[in-house]
């Protein structure tokens, strides 16, 4: 297998995928953000604690001096000097736990400062609840005569302020908004996550992408198509599969799979290929309706088309054609039994509508394995010869080794490549693997690609005024000239 490149292009990813993805993943960005939300609102209420002030007010006068001179600057500093060393010691401390039995655990912190250059000295308690510091301020205010000679024996201190309790936290949070900022912090941290992993999978997003880490060519590029077109249909879930053959089924999708039966036909007439193995790496990825759609359009070109759903563990091709597969013997009995031509013709079923004949299970079969391995199978793919093109269905290559068994019987394969889906790793070994066995691998169906070119072949048809016409090819968002070039 080639080595591609590991790093990351701007032309690997699409916006759709991402956009998709994120839709799909809404649900875990929004349990991020809740999750972030409560986590910050109960370490705010558990871990923070509030603090309330009290603060009183002295006026600082010297013995010596009149109210307004200079001295009681002096005094104020001088007080105020002193006083903050005091409240620092543990005596200090002592004191006031001492004061009130209410104030025995006391933790709270006491703080003076001079107001300016005036003679006012603010005495601040902070303490844990309002009463606390309350009676911290008022321990103060008591021990302030006894204090006194101690600061200073030529001062006087006066009270000027009743103390003042502040009725809220000084250090409230508001807890709402900080929740509200931790939700959206999360929400965003998980979306850059959610994109991280889609980039860093390597999946198929857009076609440059395919190109550049498959090491396959690849045969055709199917657009989304939307299953239900109208609210009615929506509601009942009407459409549950993409028919080629049905009138709401889009221009574009027809023509696309109509450039993977040119790819077929082309086969056949230069090498005689005619039959075609299509299967996928994972579950999903919609090699089952690509195959029968294929089919489908190759009956509609007057091709005689055998389909054969060859998945015996999951069959869905009954359910694709309107369960109108009735047959006596469905193929897992078919293959049950020793090969003959009364039982193929039993298993055979014509689609009247679409002139496909059709060999289908009805029911899931655990013997999947060893009923394609017996000595039925390459008898009966080798009698669907006499038909123009015989489409065989298998189940995933990464669950179970039915396409590989099946790879040695057919003329050639095709891998279908769900858009966002399997990484670019799993692909290129499904496809080296499909490369070791008889049948020729064409390359990879693109599938499912949304937001991707949706006109890649015929005349370059561009959509202009409700009318199609011939020019440049119409693609989402931007258009090509006939050549294929981009612009």
């Amino acid at each position: 297998m080639n080595e591609k490149r590991s790093n990351v292009q701007f032309a690997h990813i699409s916006l759709h995928c991402l956009a998709r993805m994120l839709l799909h993943n809404a649900w875990v960005v929004i349990a991020t953000a809740l999750v972030f939300n409560m986590a910050v609102s109960l370490c705010l209420t558990w871990f923070h604690v509030p603090k309330y002030r009290a603060t009183m007010t002295y006026a600082v006068n010297s013995r010596t001096t009149s109210y307004t001179s200079a001295g009681n600057l002096t005094s104020t500093r001088e007080v105020a000097s002193v006083l903050k060393e005091m409240l620092a010691t543990d005596l200090m401390d002592d004191s006031i736990r001492s004061f009130d039995p209410r104030l025995e655990n006391f933790d709270g912190e006491i703080s003076a400062t001079q107001v300016g250059d005036s003679n006012f000295l603010v005495v601040t308690v902070t303490a844990s609840t309002p009463e606390s510091a309350f009676l911290g301020l008022k321990a103060m205010e008591e021990l302030f005569p006894t204090m006194a000679d101690f600061i200073s024996n030529r001062n006087i201190l006066i009270v000027t302020d009743d103390p003042e309790v502040s009725a809220v936290p000084v250090n409230r949070l508001d807890v709402d908004r900080l929740s509200k900022l931790a939700a959206i912090f999360g929400a965003a941290l998980m979306v850059a996550v959610l994109c991280y992993i889609s980039v860093k999978g390597e999946t198929i997003q857009t076609r440059t992408g395919a190109r550049e880490l498959l090491d396959a060519p690849i045969i055709a590029s199917i657009c989304h198509e939307r299953k239900n077109r109208t609210l009615k249909s929506i509601l009942r879930r009407t459409n549950r599969q993409v028919k080629v053959f049905s009138p709401t089924t889009s221009f574009i999708y027809t023509e696309q799979i109509g450039a993977v039966c040119t790819q077929l036909e082309h086969e056949a007439a230069a090498r005689g290929r005619k039959v075609f193995l299509v299967t996928g790496v994972g579950e999903s990825e919609g090699k089952s309706t690509v195959a029968a759609n294929v089919a489908a359009a190759l009956a509609l070109k007057g091709h005689n088309v055998a389909l054969l759903d060859c998945d015996l563990r999951k069959p869905a091709m009954h359910r694709f054609f309107g369960c109108v597969y009735n047959s006596p013997l469905p193929l897992n009995k078919l293959l049950a039994q020793p090969y003959s031509m009364e039982n193929v013709r039993k298993c055979m079923v014509r689609n009247e509508q679409l002139g496909l004949y059709m060999l289908f299970p009805v029911n899931s079969d655990s013997n999947s394995s060893e009923l394609l391995s017996g000595n039925t199978m390459p008898k009966l793919i080798q009698q669907m010869r006499v038909f123009d093109f015989v489409i065989v269905d298998s189940p995933p290559m990464g669950m179970f080794p039915d396409a590989e068994i099946l790879a040695d019987m057919v003329d050639a394969s095709m891998l279908v490549v769900r858009q966002d889906y399997s990484a670019a790793c799993d692909i290129n070994d499904a496809i080296d693997t499909l490369r070791k066995y008889k049948s020729s691998f064409l390359g990879c169906i693109l599938n499912d690609m949304l937001g991707s070119a949706r006109w890649q072949y015929g005349y370059g048809a561009r959509y202009s005024g409700g009318k199609y016409g011939y020019g440049s090819k119409y693609a989402y968002g931007s258009r090509q000239n006939s050549s294929g070039s981009n612009r």
